[in-house]
């Protein structure tokens, strides 16, 4: 029998298993499952968060992209959920891609995306597919 207080420990255990169900989740596709795993796994815990928001992120993501009617609320909150691990972890490459993916998708605010992807290649100086979006960017901005 579990009291009313839960120890932290058992909660960050919790916490860390609603996350692989999450991972499991948006592996099979299942993504507004995987959003409701990390969802809870905020509830319990939050020592992981940045983990948590970034799968969240790109659950969002897949969400906004592959809707049969598609749903720009996903792709906004896919940019917070970005945002608060940029926030949490600045040096993390790949929340400054996928936000820049989920800005293009978002609307036409191609300088905002560009910075993004001009982050990862300050942090990342050989990604490839950073400089290929970063190229689509300014194509796109020189037709504005």
């Amino acid at each position: 029998m579990t009291g009313i207080l839960e120890l932290p420990e058992e909660d960050a255990k919790k916490s860390a298993r609603k996350l692989e169900e999450a991972l499991e989740n948006y592996a099979a596709g299942k993504y507004n499952n995987a959003v409701a795993n990390c969802l809870t796994a905020l509830r319990l815990y939050r020592t992981n968060a940045t983990e948590i928001y970034f799968v969240m992120g790109l659950a969002h993501l897949e969400l906004g992209t592959l809707a049969t009617e598609w749903d720009i609320n996903d792709t906004i909150v896919a940019c917070e959920n970005f945002s608060v691990v940029i926030s949490r972890a600045p040096e993390c490459a790949a929340a400054y891609y996928y936000r820049g993916k989920a800005i293009l998708r978002w609307g036409n605010n191609y300088r905002r995306a560009l910075a993004d992807f001009e982050k990862v290649l300050e942090l990342e100086p050989e990604n490839v597919e950073a400089r290929e979006c970063c190229e689509i960017c300014r194509r796109l901005l020189e037709l504005q």
